[in-house]
């Protein structure tokens, strides 16, 4: 059991967060959904997420009173369903679109349609987010969320074309408004948490930023220097016009394997900045350091690769376990 420095103050008394999460007891978990999975071709994922949440939400102690989740598969099966059908018809569009009458004159319908997508994928998250909110219960009482889902769909369509047109580097300024938008309109009995967009800029996340775009180009190029055959001269790659040998591609999967780690360690520094950023805005210290975060980053991709996906309950488990036990402060609801 691990006990967090972290508490929520409600009506004037401070409740504390106890978590009492062992990975290990998720892989009896990981293994039973694993195999359903296998048997509905992945169409059980959504109701084995929603026992993960809720092993997760049981094992987490507000003032003594465990929280609970309440949600179910079926809602999670049906919004996805919904949001492949409506991100599916601009894609088609933007394809067909670009085919038919080439990049140039296809490009303003690839554009829109970009445009109609972000809409959408916004619209999505706040209600993802509503639903993770309003199926979470604490004394047998659930949390809502304020605000207009229009109006952070047009936000996140906004974001999302600045990151486009600033090759990321808008990601930074939107992870934190978006975090404002939602973890700031959450409500509980009527009480609202807020979030201080001006302590969470004094928590720095470019130098971060800047450490995981570079590191992400110079691991593309490298890749891309694989598979135009320059990289012959230390790597098995196969000649241009010739069929690859199983060894080629057994080498070609494990290099695709360890960039890919690579590249959640490379992101490591990122997403521990951005967590403490969003902490520090809700008057929380988070503590994580890089080493840190990129251990953790790197076992957990590790676990995800050598058990094809079946080990994602125990990596939700050890990341949930890592960020409580260095969380410090209070949450005041007002």
């Amino acid at each position: 059991m691990s006990r967090s420095d972290a508490a929520v103050e409600l009506d004037g008394q401070g409740l504390t967060f106890v978590q009492s999460i062992e990975p290990r007891g998720f892989l009896w978990l990981s293994l039973k959904h694993g195999l359903l999975n296998l048997v509905t071709l992945t169409t059980h994922r959504f109701w084995g997420q929603s026992e993960v949440r809720r092993w997760i939400w049981n094992a987490t102690d507000l003032d003594g009173e465990p929280l609970d989740y309440v949600g179910g598969g079926l809602e999670l099966f049906l919004g996805f369903l919904l949001k492949v059908l409506t991100i599916g018809g601009p894609l088609l569009a933007a394809v067909l679109a670009v085919q038919a009458w080439g990049p140039l004159w296809g490009a303003p319908v690839a554009a829109a349609a970009w445009l109609i997508i972000a809409f959408i994928d916004g619209f999505g998250r706040f209600g993802a987010f509503l639903y993770m909110a309003s199926r979470t219960e604490w004394r047998g009482e659930n949390f809502e969320l304020e605000g207009s889902p229009l109006a952070f769909a047009l936000a996140h369509m906004r974001d999302a074309s600045l990151c486009l047109a600033t090759f990321g580097w808008w990601q930074p300024v939107a992870h934190r408004r978006q975090a404002q938008s939602l973890w700031g309109g959450l409500t509980f009995q009527g009480r609202n948490f807020r979030f201080d967009m001006a302590a969470s800029n004094r928590s720095p996340v470019y130098s971060a930023y800047a450490i995981g775009w570079f590191g992400t180009v110079m691991v593309l190029l490298f890749g891309a220097g694989v598979l135009l055959g320059l990289a012959s001269g230390f790597f098995p790659t196969p000649e241009v016009g010739a069929a690859p040998s199983i060894g080629q591609l057994l080498a070609l999967f494990a290099l695709t394997v360890g960039l890919w780690v690579l590249l959640t360690v490379i992101w490591a520094p990122y997403q521990a900045a951005r967590r403490t950023s969003i902490a520090a805005g809700l008057g929380f210290a988070l503590p994580i350091g890089w080493g840190d975060m990129a251990r953790l980053n790197a076992v957990n991709a590790f676990l995800r690769f050598a058990s094809l996906g079946v080990l994602a309950p125990v990596v939700q488990a050890r990341t949930s376990a890592f960020l409580l036990a260095r969380l410090r402060g209070t949450l005041t609801a007002q």
